[in-house]
């Protein structure tokens, strides 16, 4: 296995901005009992990426998840463009991230003991144009996420405290003329790899699960692990893999995803669970 890039270290968070502002963005599904080798593949070639910047988790062999926060208005506007036009769509979404600790579950005298989390969520606008991939990104605590979004219904402008990643969010929502407010939520466990130039990134998506907003989303001090999100309205049964690159991918990664019997896939995580929740409306 490749040893993980140091925490903390300047070249790893400049890889991570290269590779998150502006890049291609392939996906694949693949039947999950099929992953593994591709998993081992990946591994023998990249480094694992784990976060590493404040508050970070630096326990080792953690499972990572995330659940994502989609915003959609109340005419489901995101939700129609994403379904008009797949290759070319804005979405805006808040992810949460934890890991959970196996190893430490037997000694755990607190369910919450197991995961471990940072209080709060990072806002993104997303934008895709065919195969290329921008983003813009803040960092919020949950309870916040409401005033936020309604201050930006009302104002055209946001102070300059918020910084410029967090001003674009704000000017978008504005411009939409329409109030803001989730539509659905994603969970899933995820692995990840990233070479040290920040020029490849891959991501392989387990176990999706698709819920509705529950009513005390943005009032909750714990994190927002799956078993708190009540029952999910479906679970996705391929594995989702995700290359994103500044440069062609590599030979060995195109024999890896064939071995998985990978396929080529416009896939929306948003689409998929909006339908999941509110059906194709």
């Amino acid at each position: 296995m490749t040893a993980p890039v140091p925490l903390g270290s300047g070249d790893r968070f400049a890889a991570d901005r290269a590779i998150t502002a502006d890049r291609d963005e392939l996906k694949y599904v693949a039947p999950r009992e099929r992953v593994r080798h591709l998993a081992d593949a990946v591994e023998a070639a990249l480094a694992s990426h784990r976060h590493v910047g404040e508050g970070a988790n630096t326990l080792p062999d953690p499972h990572h998840f995330v659940t994502t926060i989609y915003f959609d208005t109340p005419s489901h506007r995101h939700f129609r463009a994403a379904v008009q036009h797949l290759e070319n769509d804005v979405k805006l979404r808040a992810k949460a991230y934890y890991d959970l600790h196996p190893c430490i579950a037997e000694l755990a005298t607190d369910p919450e003991e197991v995961f471990r989390y940072q209080p709060f969520v990072y806002l993104e606008l997303k934008q895709r144009s065919g195969r290329r991939t921008s983003k813009h990104r803040s960092r919020l605590r949950p309870q916040d996420i409401p005033s936020f979004l309604a201050r930006a219904g009302r104002e055209a402008a946001l102070p300059e405290v918020g910084g410029p990643e967090l001003a674009r969010i704000h000017e978008y929502c504005h411009s939409l003329g329409e109030p803001l407010g989730p539509a659905c939520l994603v969970n899933y466990r995820r692995l990840s790899w990233q070479d040290p130039h920040g020029t490849l990134r891959i991501t392989m998506d387990l176990d999706l699960a698709y819920f509705a907003p529950p009513a005390d989303l943005f009032a909750r001090s714990a994190p927002l692990v799956r078993g708190s999100l009540g029952l999910p309205s479906e679970i996705e049964k391929m594995a989702i893999i995700e290359v994103k690159c500044r440069t062609a991918p590599p030979a060995w990664l195109a024999t890896a995803l064939e071995h998985a019997e990978a396929r080529s896939a416009l896939f929306s995580k948003f689409v998929r669970s909006h339908c999941s929740v509110h059906g194709n409306d």
